[in-house]
Order: C-alpha cells, then structure tokens, then sequence
C-alpha cells in the first residue's frame, strides 16, 4: 500500500470533532445545532442535550475575549487585552488579609501551661 493510500484510508476512518458542552440538567453532552452572529466577535449558538430521556435544548454564548497570539494579519478595528491567564500574579481570596491564625493556638495554652507549671 503506498503512503497516499495509507493516508486515504486513515483520513477517511476519521471522525469529525463536534463542538459540545454538558447539558446543565443531566450533565450530558450537548452539540451545537445551529448559531446566529450577534456581533462580530459574538456568536449564539443553540444547542441540544443528547441524552433522550432529557432533550433540553438551549442558547449559549460563544465570544472572542482575549489574545493569546497575535495575528499575523491583524484587523485594525479589532482591540483585545494580550494575555494567557495562567500567567501573571494569582487573584487573592477576599478573606486573605493576613496570615491566618495558629493551628493550635499555641500562645494561650502554652502560657496556660507554664503559669500552671511555674515553681518559684
């Protein structure tokens, strides 16, 4: 079998990625059926569960909100904040004002214990 033969027949065994998400009832899979423009860089798509017993279809939406690479052929009118976020400093916790307290509190019960213990 030559290599274009080879590569025929493993092409032609290949299975198309569908675009899908879980459905937020049954946690099935869900594929997109259709989708609409909202805007240039938003999309609407409608989506169906796969899942028989539970057939939720539904709108999500799919947007362009950050550049990971820039393009080679850039469009003018397009702005995006450059950036992977993975990178760069973590957001803190809202409660993470300071280091937190003592396991064991070991101060209390430490001077608990000496006073108790103390022979003069």
């Amino acid at each position: 079998m030559t290599a274009l033969a080879k590569r025929q027949e493993k092409k032609r065994n290949y299975t198309p990625r569908i675009p899908a998400i879980e459905c937020p009832h049954c946690k099935s899979r869900a594929i997109v059926r259709d989708s609409t423009e909202v805007f240039f860089m938003v999309r609407e798509l409608r989506l169906s569960c796969t899942n028989d017993d539970c057939r939720h279809t539904y709108v999500a939406q799919l947007s362009v909100i950050r550049t990971i690479r820039p393009s080679d052929c850039p469009n003018p009118d397009v702005r995006l904040p450059f950036g992977n976020p993975n990178l760069g400093p973590k957001p803190k916790p809202a409660n993470d004002d300071g280091p937190p307290p003592p396991a064991n509190d070991d101060h209390g019960i430490g001077a608990a214990l000496a006073a108790a213990f103390m022979t003069t």
